[in-house]
């Protein structure tokens, strides 16, 4: 039964079904939610909310007493982590996930190039490319996302993008967030920044650091990417969520409303942990890439300060404590690329060995198990390395 009432009434328990407000007035990601905490009542007191719809069949009824728990809790973030199997090989998806890459870097860019010309941009004709990134991270996600970490530095802005959405699709994966919600998260990630190319002088195309006012200019791209959508109301609230809050930061200091902790949506906060994880590993004029495991180790600085800690965590379950891609040193003194990730051994993921540090020279490669006891000759990582100190080529040696 639904029963509407005033917020003086909602307790703990309860379940929402409607705030009766419009989603930038309340700021909760989903609609529907239980009340699991006195936290969650002070939130929705202070949004000015005069009543809400509530589930009497989901949660408590106003008459029931609060003590009884209601029947079907929501799992926790943490609970919701978990390994997916893998479908196709790591091999095959790779091949698959390269074409992918090059569709939807192509469609990103010509739309970019539409906001150029001051065209607006109707983001429903990335459906399709959505769609396939979806697909691709559930056949096999480590396959995908090392290879959209690799960019063009004159194509960041649409490689940054598709980037950063399918970093979302498997972050999101690894929460459990349903199917619709997905698409919503990676349409959001791939249009964040389109507001970019509206700005004067295009503040992205300088080669240099952004002087105070031009961070200032620069700012204005998130509400500036809502207004070259073409009915950005038909992307939905999470998409939405995406573009104005990917800046948000976890303790208030981020941009453009200064939304703290769960103030700002799990959509927002996803968003502002995967750009910022994919920028750090990203060529720009004014800076070097950060190595994939340099850059989870500041993301990992920054959690509860700057980022949600849960889903920090997430991340890290989702990439690997040593990313795919990432150069480490062996207990033998061996070089070697993480290839991908072992289900249940996050510390120990398959590597294959191509160098000899101390000798200063390659070897023939082999492919390792690092959870193996057995057949293992390098022992365990070391440490992650910077290919540039020991000359390799990060192109060269990426999984492909």
């Amino acid at each position: 039964m639904i029963r509407t009432i005033p917020v003086e009434q909602l307790r703990t328990g309860m379940y929402i079904v409607d705030l009766h407000c419009a989603w930038l007035d309340h700021g909760f990601w989903r609609p529907r939610f239980p009340v699991r905490d006195e936290a969650t009542l002070r939130r929705i007191a202070s949004a000015g909310i005069a009543r809400v719809s509530i589930d009497t069949q989901r949660g408590l009824d106003v008459e029931v007493s609060v003590e009884r728990p209601f029947e079907k809790p929501m799992p926790s973030l943490a609970e919701r982590i978990k390994t997916r199997p893998v479908e196709v090989s790591l091999e095959e998806e790779r091949r698959r996930a390269a074409r992918l890459l090059n569709e939807a870097n192509h469609t990103v860019l010509e739309l970019m190039e539409g906001v150029r010309r001051g065209v607006n941009v109707d983001a429903l004709r990335l459906e399709p490319v959505v769609e396939k990134l979806i697909e691709s991270v559930r056949r096999n996600p480590d396959a995908l996302v090392p290879l959209a970490r690799l960019k063009q530095r004159d194509h960041y802005s649409g490689e940054h993008a598709v980037a950063t959405a399918a970093l979302m699709v498997a972050l999101g994966q690894h929460l459990d967030i349903g199917r619709r919600e997905m698409e919503r998260l990676a349409l959001g990630a791939l249009v964040k920044d389109v507001g970019e190319l509206a700005l004067e002088g295009e503040p992205t195309a300088k080669s240099g650091r952004l002087s105070e006012g031009e961070q200032r200019v620069m700012r204005r791209h998130v509400e500036e990417s809502l207004a070259v959508l073409d009915a950005p109301s038909r992307l939905g609230e999470t998409a939405v969520a995406v573009i104005l809050e990917h800046h948000e930061r976890y303790d208030g200091s981020g941009y453009p409303y200064r939304r703290a902790g769960e103030a700002i949506s799990l959509a927002g906060r996803m968003a502002a942990v995967t750009d910022a994880y994919d920028a750090m590993t990203s060529d720009r004029p004014y800076r070097g890439a950060l190595s994939p495991a340099a850059a989870l180790r500041q993301i990992y600085n920054g959690s509860g300060r700057q980022f949600d800690p849960e889903l920090v965590a997430g991340l890290v379950h989702t990439l690997g404590v040593y990313p795919v891609g990432t150069l480490v040193k062996m207990e033998s003194g061996h070089l070697a690329i993480v290839e991908r990730q072992n289900a249940g051994h996050p510390l120990e993921p398959f590597v294959k060995v191509i160098y000899h540090a101390p000798r200063r020279q390659y070897v023939e490669p082999v492919l390792v198990d690092l959870s193996r006891r057995f057949g293992n000759h390098y022992g365990r990582i070391v440490q992650a390395e910077a290919y540039e100190r020991w000359g390799i080529s990060p192109l060269r040696w990426q999984p492909a």
